[in-house]
């Protein structure tokens, strides 16, 4: 009886713990936004904020106090009836992290009764409030459950000569999304399922495109663009369909008639003018590190920027205070198809709210009436000690991989982290066997993570792998290197 009871009372206190280390509510007013109710995921890294009426969007993703989604304040408090009788200056952008359904091209439809693209994009899904519950997943983990209404397609395009809207004849497709997620105790990982269902009675072919809509100033006086920066990984195997490695969507003729009409008068006799803005934009850095492709935030730029990330992740990365926010993928494959033949592309609003976008592309799947897809994606963020990021995995991000240095016995390597837990250096044999596991110190996501560890002894090592034991015993390999000792 008594060893009955001592495991009742050790179960109480350890969920008792994780409960103070993670937990989900639905919280009145959060951060003044105004609405009523907002479904809040918190632990003693991150917060996670999603908002039913402002159509499910995720307005809240921060690491301690940095935030990375841009949010609207125009928008706060409001919801908007479900109707896709919508103009084109009637975009209902809350800002942070939305979805609109592949193709575009063919989501409306015209004064000829053919299928083309409208801006904004369908509204039951984009801009329309959700439903919203808290669920328990397989694992026990508190997630946030949003599902879409049914959305119609195509929907109805507004005409300006007649003032009227041009409407379909007949529904097409219905769609229904639904999005869930959690996250876990003492870790800046948010696990994200997206299910796309065929809600109709017709087969259909469909994928969705998630975007976070990031910070792009330090102060509302500011343009100071070149520190919000976005990194993704190519490989020279994955072109585009037209043959290129990457493609920036805008060109100089674009981009000067889209700040003379929408920001400023500008004069092509002036020079300071036609070098500033007569560019199809300066911000593309290009290849800063072997396959990784930089760029950074630019104000007077509405362009996009197409490419293939080649090792599943994407991330904007705060300069100022050197924080990244990554987004691991389900990998690319080539066998499946994509909207133009991409999953990852990076925009620059032009408005003049503005704000960075990284968007992410599903395959576009044949779904049979009744059936879904699923699609995963999981976020992640940490603090770094410098720049450029040359790869994430789901361990944390890497600014420097680690070098095994033979004459100084050095092992030297720099980080940011996703989980807190000891750092540990695994020394390996030729025959894969553990030599010695070297305990560093603690982690955590809201310190960079820097190696510089001389290796004195254990001369029949052949491998180093780095690794992170977080508080359940569960190991994460951060990075590995092979070496030769002198």
């Amino acid at each position: 009886m008594k060893n009955i009871l001592f495991t009742i009372f050790s179960l109480t206190i350890i969920n008792c713990c994780v409960a103070q280390q993670s937990t989900v509510s639905v919280e009145k007013n959060y951060n003044n936004w105004q609405w009523d109710s907002v479904f809040v995921a918190k632990n003693k890294y991150i917060s996670i904020a999603v908002v039913p009426k402002a159509a499910g969007r995720i307005l809240e993703y921060n690491l301690g106090d940095v935030p990375s989604l841009w949010l609207n304040p125009k928008m706060f408090g409001k919801s908007f009836k479900p109707t896709d009788l919508v103009k084109k200056n009637e975009w209902r952008n809350f800002g942070g992290y939305r979805l609109v359904p592949l193709p575009i091209e063919n989501c409306a439809i015209d004064s000829n009764g053919d299928k083309t693209q409208r801006w904004p994009p369908p509204a039951i899904i984009g801009d329309s409030p959700y439903d919203a519950v808290i669920t328990t997943n397989a694992e026990g983990y508190k997630s946030i459950k949003v599902t879409s209404g049914i959305q119609n397609l195509p929907v109805p395009t507004y005409n300006d000569k007649t003032k009227l809207f041009n409407q379909p004849t007949a529904i097409d497709e219905q769609l229904q999304y639904s999005r869930s997620l959690y996250i876990k105790p003492n870790s800046s990982l948010v696990y994200i399922n997206h299910t796309l269902k065929n809600a109709g009675d017709k087969i259909i072919k469909r994928g969705i495109m998630t975007s976070s809509q990031h910070v792009f100033r330090s102060n509302p006086e500011l343009e100071d663009g070149e520190n919000f920066l976005a990194y993704v990984p190519f490989n020279k195997n994955y072109k585009l369909p037209n043959g290129k490695q990457y493609e920036i969507m805008g060109t100089a003729d674009s981009r000067w008639r889209y700040v003379n009409r929408n920001r400023m008068p500008i004069d092509k006799n002036n020079p300071e003018d036609v070098k500033r803005f007569y560019n199809n934009g300066t911000n593309w850095t290009g290849e800063v590190t072997p396959g990784v492709f930089e760029m950074h935030y630019d104000y007077y730029l509405m362009s996009g920027f197409h490419i293939i990330s080649s090792k599943s992740w994407v991330c904007y990365v705060n300069k100022i205070n050197n924080t990244v926010f990554a987004k691991i993928l389900e990998p690319y494959n080539p066998s499946l198809e994509y909207d133009h033949g991409l999953n990852v592309s990076i925009f620059m609003s032009g408005m003049e709210t503005g704000y960075l976008e990284t968007e992410v592309k599903t395959p576009l799947y044949t779904l049979q009436p009744g059936k879904s897809f699923d699609y995963k994606e999981i976020h992640g963020a940490a603090k770094v000690s410098s720049l450029p990021v040359i790869d994430v995995n789901e361990t944390g991000v890497i600014t420097q991989k680690i070098n095994f240095d033979t004459k100084t016995n050095k092992l030297k390597g720099s980080y940011g982290v996703f989980y807190e837990g000891d750092a540990v250096v695994r020394l390996m044999d030729e025959a894969n066997n553990i030599i010695k596991d070297i305990d560093l110190h603690n982690v955590n996501p809201l310190s960079a993570f820097i190696i510089n560890y001389t290796l004195e002894k254990y001369k029949k090592a052949s491998r180093a792998i780095i690794l992170i034991k977080d508080g359940t015993s569960n190991e994460h390999i951060l990075d590995e290197v092979n070496f030769k000792r002198q």
